[in-house]
């Protein structure tokens, strides 16, 4: 329902919403049972969404993990707010690298088609090696900037943070641009959006449902990261 900004039209298919959970808890799956040597952490934050008494408003002034306050501009940007939360809390484990991943944003999709993932973050060499690997398991993946111009519109006069820009009309990048502000110090982060990739709704009933693209991408990466 997207809380009280209600989504219009039919979207039947909000329960592909959850692919980047799947695609997070495969992979860690995958390392454990190919014995592969290094220390991997899945974070899965799993909420409900829908509209009832304690329901997120426009307007609204949320508090973050990391105790930063979010003003709520639109509740159809709520995805960002439970991933910004598990990113805050992975510092708990003080990690060398944050990979988040999720069907984030409608931007990402309508970019390129369906035919691409979104990819950004703050270390290029990971960035670079993580499109190496989507290159070799033919799962293009498409770096998107994070200037300073979008960092700065992510700030709200009211909050320390905004979880939607309006003026900014730049939704993937301004997604990615937020999820930065709640990155562990000195961690290392990749962003990746996978909407418009991860579902197929061709006429061939061999072919339709969830793609499960940038799997094997990110379980190459993370099997060769130590």
């Amino acid at each position: 329902s997207v809380g009280y900004n209600l989504k219009p039209g039919d979207f039947s298919d909000m329960k592909n919403d959850m692919t980047g959970a799947a695609i997070v808890y495969g992979v860690i799956d995958l390392l454990a049972k190919s014995n592969t040597k290094g220390h991997f952490i899945g974070l899965l934050p799993l909420v409900e969404n829908m509209v009832d008494s304690k329901a997120t408003r426009p307007g609204d002034i949320v508090t973050a993990y990391n105790k930063k306050t979010v003003e709520i501009i639109d509740t159809d940007a709520e995805g960002r707010l439970i991933m910004a939360d598990a990113l805050a809390y992975s510092k708990n484990y003080k990690p060398s690298l944050c990979i988040d991943v999720a069907t984030l944003t409608g931007d990402a999709a309508y970019s390129f088609g369906g035919k691409s993932s979104v990819i950004m973050g703050n270390d290029n060499k990971y960035i670079n090696s993580m499109i190496k690997y989507g290159i070799n398991n033919n799962e293009r993946i498409w770096e998107l900037p994070m200037w300073n111009e979008y960092l700065d519109q992510v700030d709200s006069e009211i909050a320390d943070y905004r979880n939607h820009s309006k003026g900014a009309q730049a939704g993937a990048i301004m997604a990615g641009a937020f999820l930065s502000k709640f990155i562990p110090n000195k961690t290392s982060w990749i962003h990746l959006d996978i909407a418009g990739v991860d579902l197929n709704e061709g006429d061939s009933k061999r072919s339709f449902g969830s793609t499960g693209e940038i799997f094997r991408t990110l379980y190459e990466f993370s099997k060769n990261y130590f």
